[in-house]
């Protein structure tokens, strides 16, 4: 299981990271331009996805590159597929319910914007790794890179 644990950080761990500053950007952006509680939910949820998963996409398009050494389309094709396998049962949920909820709700329930996108963040991905995790491992399982 450690290295399972380990697997799972070295590869989430930096699209977090930058999943957490696009959050704040996103957010207090959205916040200081429209003074709007819903604008300010979807900035962090769209500069997250817009951090998380510039970071993953890289991550993976590199990884493909350096197994492959040369671009084609079935490349491309698989690269889809894996992310699509891998996140797409988390994500529907995640960036249209979940998430927009949690961004929404405790900065709100905090009275302080940039705590609760934080709170909301975290509270938010702690269900979306469940699906997530499982659909990674699955992947890895049963899916050729």
């Amino acid at each position: 299981m450690k290295g399972k644990i380990k697997s799972w950080l070295a590869r989430y761990l930096p699209a977090e990271i930058s999943a957490l500053v696009g959050v704040l950007v996103g957010g207090l952006l959205a916040d200081k331009i429209f003074h709007n509680s819903i604008a300010t939910a979807l900035g962090g949820v769209w500069g997250e996805n817009a951090g998380y998963y510039g970071t993953i996409v890289f991550r993976e398009a590199r990884d493909l590159l350096d197994k492959h050494k040369k671009i084609s389309w079935m490349l491309l094709i698989k690269l889809v597929r894996n992310l699509l396998v891998e996140f797409g049962p988390a994500e529907y949920l995640d960036s249209f319910i979940v998430r927009p909820f949690a961004m929404y709700f405790f900065p709100k329930l905090l009275n302080n914007v940039t705590l609760g996108l934080i709170v909301g963040k975290f509270a938010a991905d702690g269900i979306f790794y469940i699906p997530t995790i499982l659909s990674f491992e699955l992947r890895k399982k049963y899916l050729k890179s």
